[in-house]
């Protein structure tokens, strides 16, 4: 579980950075009589360790990039490339986004609910594409996944046969990877599930995928921002709620928490990936490949925290 160091840790933050940007820099220091005595006595100061100095993660890789600034703070095996898991989803989300309206309703058909897990979405439903987007990324939802890939793909590709636009579809996320230089990233499905071969539904790299979540976000805020949430009821198209729960059970205690993304397969392990938020509109985000399932979040705890008392230095 993450432990939230304080109350309010944002209050940490500002006070720090505040404090920062008005102590005078360069200024010499008064002259002041010497004293032998005390100089003696004077004990030297011990080094300030670097916030990110000797971390211990339990991730095989791991990537902090400052958004704004357009580097990394951290970075851990960061180019290699690692099992994606429901990392995926931030893809289909981003293009089924791009490719269709986001009022476009899908509908929810006998395919899309046999595929692995139970989201409760029932046949015969249809929903509006942003808030199934939504409940896709909030729930980890196979279901949703499916139904968005085959009918944005069959869709774009004009053929009314779902199984052709679901292939169609994924082409197309191997194509955006590619427009968007996310050298690492390879798609086989758009939900990230591991292949009955034994083969990863997905691959990339921790850097990669921080890449991914900062366009996301600035393309579709509404619908990505949404995953900062623990709860969130949503209607499908006939008007009837749906609470999607959040997959990451620990959004609460995570400060500036701008957006947030699990996966986790046997061949992966525990992946996470989330924004926050450090003020200025200076969003940073914070990537672990190849944890546990409980280590991802101690792993991200780690890394937020050390990249906040890193911009305070």
């Amino acid at each position: 579980m993450l432990n939230n160091k304080m109350e309010h840790p944002e209050y940490f933050f500002w006070a720090a950075a505040l404090t920062a940007l008005f102590l005078p820099t360069g200024a010499p220091a008064p002259a002041r009589a010497s004293d032998p005595e005390l100089e003696a006595a004077a004990s030297p100061a011990a080094p300030q360790l670097h916030p990110f100095q000797e971390m211990t993660l339990r991730a095989k890789a791991a990537y902090v990039y400052d958004v704004k600034a357009g580097r990394a703070l951290f970075s851990k095996d960061a180019a290699t490339v690692f099992p994606l898991a429901s990392l995926t989803k931030l893809m289909t989300a981003a293009l089924a986004l791009t490719l269709l309206p986001e009022t476009t309703l899908i509908p929810i058909e006998k395919a899309a609910i046999e595929q692995e897990g139970d989201s409760k979405l029932q046949i015969g439903e249809r929903w509006l594409l942003r808030d199934l987007a939504a409940f896709m990324l909030l729930e980890s939802s196979n279901d949703a996944a499916y139904a968005i890939a085959a009918y944005a793909g069959s869709v774009s590709l004009g053929a009314e046969d779902r199984v052709l636009g679901r292939e169609f579809f994924v082409e197309k996320m191997n194509e955006r990877a590619v427009l968007w230089k996310l050298d690492a990233t390879r798609f086989y499905n758009e939900t990230g599930l591991d292949l009955q071969s034994g083969e990863a539904g997905a691959l990339s790299s921790a850097k990669d995928v921080a890449h991914l979540l900062a366009r996301a976000l600035r393309l579709f805020p509404s619908v990505f921002g949404k995953t900062r949430l623990r709860e969130l009821p949503l209607l499908n198209g006939d008007g009837d709620a749906r609470p999607a729960r959040n997959t990451n059970k620990e959004t609460d205690a995570l400060p500036l928490l701008i957006a947030s993304k699990t996966g986790y397969t046997d061949l992966a392990g525990g992946n996470l990936a989330v924004a926050f938020d450090v003020g200025f509109n200076r969003p940073l985000i914070v990537v672990v490949l190849g944890s546990t399932i409980d280590g991802r979040f101690s792993d991200v705890e780690k890394l937020v925290w050390a990249a906040l008392a890193y911009l305070t230095l």
